[in-house]
C-alpha cells in the first residue's frame, strides 16, 4: 500500500485533472452555446431579410423583362435580356413626367411646411408656459386621434371655396384649390398637414428633454426667444428634424386618399396615377394585341418600380441618418 502523503497528491492530480476537464467542457459547451445562438440569429435574419426584400426584387426583376418573355420557365431572378418596354410604356400611361414633377412639389414643399410650423407650435408648447398652453396641447392631441376621413368633406369644401379667412369674400371672390399642390401644402405650413399632430408631439417630446441652461445663458447675453429657437435649439434637435423630414416626405408621397379626394383632373399624384394603370392597360391596344395576364404583371411592375424608385434611392443615401434619428428620438414601433 502507498504512504497516506502519496495517496495524498494522487488524489490532489486526479481532482486537478476533474477540474480541467470540468472547465474545458464548460468553455466547449459556451462556445457551442454561442455558435448555436449566432447560426440562428443569421438564420432568421437572413429569414426576414427575404421577407422584406423579396417583392423589391421580384418587381425589379419583372419590370426589366420582356412582356413577351415572361412566361420563360427558365428565368426565375434574372432576366435573359434587359427591356425598357414596359417602363416607356407605362411612363406614357401614367404622364409620368407631369406626376413626378407634381408628386415632388407636393411632398417638398409640404415637408417644408411641416418641419418650419410643426418645430415652431412643438417649441412654444414645450418651453414656454401660458394659460392656453395645457389646451393647445390638448388640441394637439385630439389631432392624432380623430381619423382624416372625419374632416375630409369639411376640407373639400373649405378648399373649394377657399377665401383666406373670410377676406375674398369681402370682395365677393373665391379660390378654388382643387386639383392643385395646395390642398397639402398650406396646412402644413399652418401645422395642420398630414399627420402634422404626430410631429408636433415629437418636436414637443425632443424639446422637453433639452436642459433649460441653454435658453437661460442665451438670454443672458441678449438672445430673444426666436434667436434661441433658431440658433440653439434647432441646431441640437436636428436628429428630431431629420426623422420628421423623411416620415413627412414618404407619407406625402404615399399618400392615397387624400390625393384622390382633392385631383379629379388629368393630373394627378403618382399614387393615384398607379392605382388606375390596370384599368388604363386593360382599355389599351397593349391587351387587345393578345397579352395575357402574365404579360401585364411587367407593366404593372414597370409602374411599381417607377412610383418607388425616388423614396427608395433617397433612402439608400439617408439610411444612416434615418436609423440615428429614430435611435434618439425614441420613436418605436
Amino acid at each position: 500500500m502507498k504512504p497516506i502523503s502519496q495517496r495524498g497528491k494522487s488524489d490532489m492530480k486526479r481532482l486537478n485533472i476533474l477540474s480541467k476537464n470540468t472547465a474545458s467542457a464548460a468553455v466547449y459547451k459556451r462556445k457551442f452555446s454561442s455558435f448555436v445562438f449566432k447560426l440562428f440569429r443569421t438564420l432568421f435574419i437572413i429569414g426576414l431579410c427575404y421577407l422584406f426584400l423579396f417583392p423589391i426584387f421580384y418587381m425589379f426583376s419583372v419590370a426589366f423583362q420582356d412582356p413577351s418573355a415572361v412566361n420563360d420557365p427558365t428565368v426565375l431572378w434574372i432576366p435573359k435580356t434587359i427591356s425598357l418596354k414596359s417602363i416607356k410604356a407605362v411612363s406614357k400611361f401614367i404622364n409620368y413626367k407631369d406626376s413626378l414633377i407634381l408628386t415632388l412639389t407636393i411632398s417638398v414643399l409640404s415637408t417644408l411646411g411641416t418641419l418650419i410650423s410643426c418645430s415652431m407650435v412643438g417649441y412654444s408648447i414645450a418651453r414656454f408656459k401660458y394659460f392656453e398652453n395645457k389646451i393647445l396641447y390638448f388640441i394637439v392631441l385630439i389631432t392624432i386621434v380623430v381619423p382624416p376621413p372625419a374632416l375630409l368633406s369639411a376640407s373639400y369644401i373649405n378648399y373649394s371655396y377657399f377665401d383666406f379667412g373670410g377676406i375674398l369674400s369681402l370682395f365677393g371672390k373665391t379660390i378654388n384649390l382643387i386639383n392643385t399642390p395646395w390642398t397639402f401644402i398650406l396646412p402644413a405650413f399652418f401645422a395642420s398637414g398630414l399627420r402634422s399632430g404626430l410631429f408636433i408631439f415629437i418636436f414637443i417630446q425632443a424639446f422637453k428633454g433639452m436642459p433649460k441652461d441653454l435658453e437661460e445663458a442665451a438670454a443672458i447675453d441678449g438672445c430673444g426667444p426666436f434667436g434661441t429657437y433658431v440658433k440653439i435649439i434647432i441646431p441640437l434637435a436636428v436628429p428630431t428634424i431629420i426623422t420628421v423630414m423623411l416620415f413627412s416626405f414618404i407619407w406625402h408621397w404615399n399618400d392615397y386618399y387624400n390625393s384622390t379626394m382633392y385631383f379629379n383632373s388629368n393630373l394627378k399624384p403618382l399614387t393615384v396615377e398607379l392605382s388606375g394603370l390596370k384599368t388604363l392597360l386593360e382599355n389599351s391596344k397593349i391587351v387587345a394585341s393578345g397579352l395575357d395576364t402574365y404579360g401585364m404583371r411587367t407593366y404593372l411592375q414597370a409602374g411599381a418600380c417607377l412610383v418607388v424608385f425616388p423614396p427608395l434611392f433617397i433612402y439608400v443615401f439617408t439610411q444612416r441618418y434615418f436609423t440615428e434619428s429614430i435611435e434618439r428620438t425614441g420613436i418605436v414601433g
